[in-house]
């Protein structure tokens, strides 16, 4: 079937930007787009926040959202941002910055949009009734805007969220924010796929047990892991083959040696003991220290000597820390 323009139509026009097609309709949202076009259509005259909720029946907080959204964008400007900068170069790398915060954060779909989708597309109401299901409690509309916006915004196919909520309900990990976080990730990662979401869960759920081991070791089981953390425990115990029963020793010797828990003395030793081929707790325990802190291929040798390990650069020991 071929469309063509009503000519009708276009004894009334107004111009739009080519950067809104070019750059933003993609990433922008129903409701930003409404508000984008019913300014641009009014452009030049006298208008309020008020005057555009009533023509388009949202809330002004909604309509504010949207302005400052393409503002962000730089497609509007305010007038104190205008007087501020019309002598001034803008800043690229500045505007590049504020581009990519909001494509991090745009706005979610908006109560009508939620409602419709979910009347209208079956593959969305599937969706939101498993989330439902598996959480166990109704779902707010920040709940179902969120889930529609990781649809939407991210492309993410249903199939792949119905695994990530699956994964996450398993995890004990149901908080909005969470969903969120994770759906970004994923995103990011281009995990947009039946395939790479599942190997990527078989990599979460094995660096929990991993990044599990590692902190019962320095008993604060009851925290989460940070990244760094999780990227060492895949490392140690997934790559190297360490045992827990090594990492608690290199836990103990640092203990020993400097009278508190120091996360990059640790990891001094660990690493010692991988640079030379020790992979058992009876080759550990045999280990003899080396005592001359040398430098070597620009980085410093393991040791357990306390006078050694304080005597290196602190740059170094706040990079580990």
């Amino acid at each position: 079937m071929e469309y063509s323009i009503n000519p009708e139509v276009w004894k009334s026009v107004f111009a739009v930007p080519g950067v809104i097609v070019d750059e933003n309709i993609r990433l922008s949202g129903a409701a930003q787009l409404k508000v984008l076009l019913w300014v641009l259509r009014h452009w030049g005259e006298n208008f309020t926040i008020e005057d555009i909720s009533k023509a388009l029946g949202m809330q002004s907080a909604d309509v504010k959202d949207c302005m400052q959204y393409w503002c962000e964008l730089g497609v509007m400007q305010t007038a104190e941002f205008q007087k501020k900068t019309e002598d001034q170069k803008p800043d690229e790398e500045k505007e590049d910055k504020q581009r990519k915060v909001v494509i991090l954060k745009p706005q979610k779909p908006d109560t009508a949009h939620v409602a419709e989708m979910i009347l209208h597309d079956k593959d969305v109401a599937y969706m939101m009734n498993f989330a439902e299901s598996i959480f166990g409690r109704l779902l707010s509309h920040n709940d179902k805007s969120t889930l529609l916006h990781i649809h939407e915004y991210y492309s993410m196919p249903i199939e792949v969220i119905v695994m990530m909520l699956e994964y996450l309900s398993g995890a004990g990990k149901c908080s909005t924010k969470y969903i969120e976080q994770l759906a970004a990730d994923w995103w990011q990662k281009g995990i947009t796929t039946l395939e790479s979401a599942e190997k990527q869960i078989q990599y979460l759920t094995e660096s929990e047990k991993l990044v599990h081991k590692w902190l019962v070791i320095i008993g604060q089981s009851g925290r989460p892991a940070t990244e760094d953390e999780i990227t060492t425990a895949n490392l140690w115990f997934g790559e190297w083959k360490m045992t827990e029963e090594m990492v608690k020793l290199a836990y103990e010797k640092c203990v020993t040696n400097t009278g508190k828990f120091t996360y990059g003395y640790i990891k001094r030793i660990v690493e010692g003991w991988h640079e030379k081929g020790i992979t058992t707790l009876e080759k550990a325990k045999k280990e003899q220290p080396d005592k001359k802190n040398a430098k070597s291929t620009g980085r410093y040798k393991a040791t357990y000597d306390i006078a050694a390990y304080e005597s290196v650069n602190e740059a170094d020991s706040e990079e580990w820390d």
